[in-house]
């Protein structure tokens, strides 16, 4: 693997055709070409189920093709029509914007590509990675040696395999009544081909192994919970936003699944929620969950991971003797997830000596967080940073299920870590406006109830002597509206580029004082220092669930309840002194969480 620009990782390549499966008397046996180039992994394989593989596979194939981007229309049809009509759409105006387009996007479609599908061949499993391209899903599907196949011809080692159309309609073809042979091996001819994998790609693939290892509220539905999600999405279709999962978490009690924005309550038929303490998570993106749908019936249990609010929700399919991790982002613009939800799963300084143990006590096999402790000698937080470091350059994977690190090369050659810091230059340039204090400052958040939240600021750029205002507002579905800015870029093309430095830079900065708020949340001192913010308590009762919005400005405090999100009543209270308000404001959310209500602050953010 070399490197053509700080922004491109160049990986190359080689596939033969997958050959057409063979059919024997009551056997069935299909070759699987991985990558010639890299040739470590082989592995013959006979299946114990070979209709759970399949769909596995299947629903693999279905995630790494799903591309929900916006596509943008070719127009080149229509400018024709006009010609052709004698319309002012002139020759030399078709051919200029087809150029243009060309020169654009054209080259940029071809070179730039993800990452085929890895997989690995290891002792006691075989595994395979996929990540979509419009990085919004990760899946890793893990089968058991001894349990899910009888391992023949075994090497064990990580490469790449093309989940191509043609191998996909032959997975399709196996049946659970004919014996089942799978024989991955690499591909002896083919032509070589380079893939230019873009650094931002790689950083989002990163991203998602570093948010599995947070903490996160965990807890068990039955299958049949996610099919009744499924049939519900597609019996009815929402016309307003916003378009949610929302689980309710109360100690003891069996989750909620909640359908915005009909409010259609799915009562979870798996175990009690285990947490000590009560939550409400909303999740965005749940038509992907369809890509589980062929997979239900094969599963025992489904286990969810809910790690925060912008970060992936996880979902672990335990099929007995194989398992299927699902990863779904937030389905907000990636741009905005990268600056704000993933700022914190940056490596810190990492010694070498560290890096050395973790890496020979992973060559050993699977092994847990407290075990590299040990191994190590290490404090929890220095090998958790270690990790975060060899994620980042591909040597780690986290096993959700068993809660466990493994050891997998997803590139040959070293990554340039300095090239994936940040997603792109815009990026780049608001880290380094922060970087200087005041040089961003928050004017006014003022929090819109169900519309969302509206930021306004003021840039100052000491290095270029440029200062700029911007704002805009984060809808409840993390959508950016109404958005303003003073910049050439946005007076050029307004948001059709992406968000503008000043933006980015306004969003961080926000994202990390409400970092710092929920932290002073814990400490009477804290409290102190909180002098505006809102929260959102719900209750479920037999009539319905009840909303209540508590607002604390400065001496104000202004109180919203009702069971309409959209129709609530209102109630303000003025005082002489902030301490008063905080009091009254502070004091009015302990005695609804005493009568049963639950703080969904975290679920509203965006």
């Amino acid at each position: 693997m070399t490197t053509r620009t700080r922004q491109v990782a160049e990986v190359r390549v080689r596939y033969v055709a997958p050959p057409e499966p063979v059919f024997a008397e009551e056997r069935f046996e299909l070759q699987l070409p991985t990558d010639g180039v890299r040739s470590a992994a082989r592995l013959t394989a006979e299946l114990q189920r070979p209709a759970v593989v399949r769909d596995a596979l299947l629903s693999l194939g279905e995630i790494l093709h799903s591309d929900l981007r916006r596509k943008p229309a070719d127009r080149a049809d229509y400018l024709a029509y006009l010609l052709s009509k004698g319309k002012k759409a002139t020759q030399e105006v078709w051919n200029a914007q087809k150029a243009f387009l060309d020169a654009k996007y054209g080259e940029v479609t071809q070179e730039e590509a993800p990452l085929d599908p890895v997989v690995t061949v290891a002792a006691d499993h075989l595994a395979f990675e996929v990540f979509s391209a419009d990085e919004s899903a990760y899946a890793r599907l893990e089968l058991k040696a001894g349990e899910a196949y009888t391992a023949g011809d075994t090497s064990c080692g990580t490469s790449y395999i093309d989940l191509s159309t043609a191998l996909l309609r032959a997975v399709a073809r196996m049946r659970s009544y004919r014996a089942t042979t799978i024989d991955l091996r690499s591909s002896e001819g083919g032509d070589e081909r380079a893939v230019q994998v873009p650094y931002r790609w790689i950083r989002a693939f990163s991203q998602v192994q570093a948010a599995s290892t947070l903490p996160a509220h965990s807890f068990e539905l039955s299958p049949v919970d996610l099919y009744n999600v499924l049939l519900t999405l597609r019996m009815r279709r929402a016309k307003k936003p916003p378009r949610a999962l929302r689980y309710e978490l109360v100690p003891g009690e069996v989750p909620r699944l909640v359908l915005e924005p009909w409010d259609r309550v799915l009562e979870g038929t798996g175990g009690a929620f285990q947490g000590s303490v009560p939550q409400v998570v909303r999740t965005w993106g749940r038509q992907r969950l369809t890509v589980l749908a062929r997979l239900l019936p094969h599963a025992r249990r489904v286990t969810v991971h809910l790690v925060g609010a912008g970060l992936p929700a996880y979902y672990v399919l335990d099929l007995g003797d194989a398992t299927l991790t699902l990863a779904l982002s937030g389905w907000t613009d990636s741009g905005w997830a990268g600056i704000a939800t993933f700022d914190l799963l940056t490596a810190g300084e990492v010694d070498q000596m560290l890096l050395g143990k973790l890496s020979a006590a992973l060559q050993q096999g699977p092994v847990g967080l407290q075990q590299l402790e040990q191994a190590t000698g290490r404090s929890r937080n220095e090998v958790r940073q270690g990790l975060l470091l060899m994620m980042q350059q591909g040597l780690v994977v986290h096993d959700m299920a068993r809660d466990v690190f493994r050891h997998r090369a997803l590139f040959v050659d070293p990554l340039d870590l300095d090239a994936m810091r940040f997603r792109d230059e815009r990026e780049r340039e608001a880290h380094r406006l922060l970087e200087l204090e005041d040089q961003v400052r928050l004017t006014r958040v003022h929090d819109l109830g169900g519309e969302g939240v509206r930021i306004e600021g003021e840039v100052e750029d000491r290095v270029a002597h440029r200062a700029y205002q911007a704002s805009f507002t984060l809808d409840r579905e993390g959508r950016t509206v109404d958005a303003s800015c003073t910049t050439p870029q946005f007076r050029r093309s307004g948001l059709r580029e992406g968000p503008t430095v000043p933006m980015i830079a306004l969003r961080l900065l926000y994202a990390r004082r409400q970092a710092e708020l929920e932290r002073a949340r814990g400490t009477e001192e804290g409290r102190k220092l909180i002098r505006a913010e809102t929260r959102t308590l719900i209750h479920r009762g037999k009539q319905g669930a009840t909303t209540c919005r508590i607002s604390l400005d400065d001496r104000q405090v202004v109180v919203r309840w009702g069971q309409r999100v959209d129709a609530m009543r209102m109630h303000r209270l003025l005082f002489g002194t902030v301490e008063q308000a905080q009091k009254e404001y502070f004091g009015r959310l302990q005695r609804l969480v005493d009568r049963g209500y639950i703080d969904a602050s975290a679920a509203e953010a965006v």
